[in-house]
């Protein structure tokens, strides 16, 4: 006679082997390594594509930027959720996350070093396409390891981590616009190669546990679809919300400098990209310091939501000079206080967007439909610019990215799982 047996336990989805315990000593600073490794050069394409579609057509510039960053942007949603899905079922000795950020990162620089070659607004348009699916098969995963690896109480640290290597990659990627202005298909040649580095550099600095020994399930066309499906978590959606319209009221003006300093303050082209230059600099200086406060202050004191409130509205506030008057004061008065407002924001975002998943299992997925927020701003910033500027000029543009960003502070206040 048998004894009664429950049989085996087939978990619809793979769950991690234990809860993440690391305290983020060696884990941040490669963080912050590879998250500069991929800032760096998109930051630096935004101006680089704008003076490359210069040489195209000076009439229509604008127009085609936004076709380009639309059809990007709808790509990099779609990768993110779909590689999202496909990280968390991955099954390697490199755990989930390291093969794809690698194969990811050499993707990527091939497709982006591709874009400097070609001659055709059609072609561009494909292989900036091909670009953003292989930047998200980086982005999907590597945003998954802070959740997958770092405990709860040392996520501020962590995120600071990562937020000084975006903002230093930001930075960078400003001065190396700023400097190859003049010469964009020299810069688009080159800058991308960074990406792979850092997932070289995450492999074998902080190698990942292995995940072939979690749990497996049969992917299926059937599995895929039902992963798809947004998971109905209110702290979740308010928390897409709030990022989404604070990177939306950034990007209205950060991604259109090069156009804001010739066709509002009257700049050459030279002068302008010398400008932007001398700003990535104050950028990194004044964030650098507010992140290297925010991040641990948060830590310390176990709360999240005022730092994101606070860095909405010095966001919103630092346009206001900029509508008011075509000085130069007025453009590096917005750098320095968006600089702020940006370096509050970025020591607590990661940290916040941790806090909230809902399901263990599933960070990379869920991190991808928070991550919609990280692209519709691209998305729509350039249709709005489009729309606005040439009706009624940049004044208008600069007081609808304040609103937009006091909106997206207020959206973090209704989440139940952050303090």
């Amino acid at each position: 006679m048998t004894s009664p047996s429950a049989g085996p336990v087939l978990p619809d989805v793979p769950v991690p082997e234990k809860e993440p315990s690391s305290r983020a000593g060696r884990l941040g600073p490669v963080l912050g390594i590879t998250h500069l490794s991929w800032m760096l050069p998109v930051a630096a394409s935004h101006t680089l594509l704008l003076a490359l579609l210069e040489q195209f057509d000076e009439g229509t510039k604008t127009g085609r930027y936004a076709v380009l960053a639309g059809a990007g942007a709808v790509a990099a949603m779609a990768a993110n959720i779909v590689i999202g899905v496909l990280s968390d079922r991955t099954r390697s000795r490199w755990g989930r996350r390291n093969p794809w950020i690698l194969c990811g990162g050499f993707t990527t620089a091939v497709l982006g070093c591709a874009v400097s070659f070609t001659q055709s607004f059609p072609v561009l348009v494909l292989l900036w396409i091909g670009f953003q699916i292989g930047l998200n098969a980086v982005v999907a995963p590597l945003n998954a390891v802070m959740p997958d690896r770092v405990a709860p109480a040392h996520l501020g640290k962590a995120s600071s981590w990562a937020g000084i290597g975006s903002l230093l990659g930001m930075g960078i990627g400003g001065v190396t616009a700023g400097l190859l202005v003049a010469a964009p298909v020299l810069g688009l040649r080159w800058i991308f190669w960074t990406i792979p580095v850092g997932g070289l550099v995450l492999m074998f600095a902080a190698p990942d546990r292995s995940s072939a020994r979690l749990p497996r399930e049969r992917f299926s066309g059937r599995l895929l679809a039902r992963s798809l499906v947004p998971p109905r978590d209110a702290d979740l959606l308010w928390a897409m919300a709030g990022r989404l319209l604070t990177l939306l009221g950034i990007n209205l003006v950060l991604v259109y400098q090069l156009y804001v300093l010739k066709d509002y303050l009257g700049m050459s082209t030279e002068r302008a990209g010398s400008t932007i230059a001398l700003a990535g600099v104050l950028h990194v200086a004044v964030s650098g310091a507010a992140i290297a406060v925010s991040g641990p202050l948060s830590d310390r004191l176990g709360r999240r939501k005022v730092f994101i409130v606070v860095s909405a509205t010095i966001g919103a506030a630092a346009v206001v000079p900029l509508a008011a008057t075509t000085s130069l004061w007025a453009y590096f008065t917005f750098v320095v206080a968006a600089a702020l407002g940006f370096g509050c924001f970025l020591a607590v975002d990661q940290a916040v967007m941790a806090q909230v998943l809902p399901q263990a299992e599933n960070r990379a997925r869920d991190l991808g439909f928070l991550n919609i927020a990280n692209t519709v701003p691209s998305l729509i910033a350039p249709i709005l610019a489009a729309a606005v500027v040439p009706a009624f000029g940049y004044p208008p543009l600069f007081l609808l990215a304040t609103v937009i960003a006091v909106a997206g502070g207020l959206c973090i206040l209704p989440i139940r799982r952050v303090a």
